[in-house]
């Protein structure tokens, strides 16, 4: 099974007691279709390592408890935290099988409603905080923050985000590409 073939559903965030389980920030709307989840895999270095669940517990309605067959301390559990937990593809809940995940959009184009076709979407970045998008335009990276207000809709079928992006949020990154680059001599 390839990477990609993997789907993100949640990030360890903290250690959980001292028996080495980990608490995990779940990108899902309900965990009980996932209590049967057998094993994950974990992204330690950009590659994703495959864990054994030894439990599975409730915590909120978004987070749980996972403890690791191979993780039996809070040491090791440490290791973990900040970690993305990723699941196959074939294991996603029906419930979520219609919810459009941040992985999915990576190479639509962003469609701005002032604007007009900006750019494409290159990567995301999911966490606890702020999620953002992060959109290649013009030689720049651009981070346009995950809201209702800024992503307006998603067209799946024309591959296509569309935005109201607030003023100058282009400019920013274009201003800030332009004076990283280092001025020519002009003799």
């Amino acid at each position: 099974m390839s990477p990609s073939d993997n789907i993100l559903w949640g990030n360890i965030i903290k250690v959980h007691g001292v028996k080495g389980e980990v608490m995990v920030q779940v990108f899902s709307d309900d965990l009980s279709d996932y209590k049967t989840l057998e094993s994950v895999f974990v992204e330690i270095k950009q590659k994703q390592i495959p864990f054994f669940l030894s439990s599975f517990n409730f915590a909120t309605q978004k987070r749980c408890i996972l403890s690791f067959d191979d993780i039996t301390g809070i040491e090791q559990a440490k290791t973990l935290v900040g970690c993305d937990i990723y699941i196959p593809v074939s294991q996603m809940a029906e419930a979520d099988e219609g919810r459009m995940t941040y992985q999915s959009i990576v190479g639509f184009d962003v469609i701005d409603s002032v604007q007009g076709k900006l750019g494409t979407i290159s990567d995301f970045f999911q966490k606890t905080g702020q999620d953002l998008l992060m959109m290649d335009y013009k030689d720049a990276e651009v981070l346009i923050p995950v809201t209702e207000e800024i992503i307006r809709s998603v067209d799946s079928e024309k591959k296509e985000v569309y935005t109201t992006l607030p003023d100058g949020l282009v400019e920013i990154y274009l201003n800030e590409n332009s004076a990283e680059e280092p001025e020519q001599d002009e003799n």
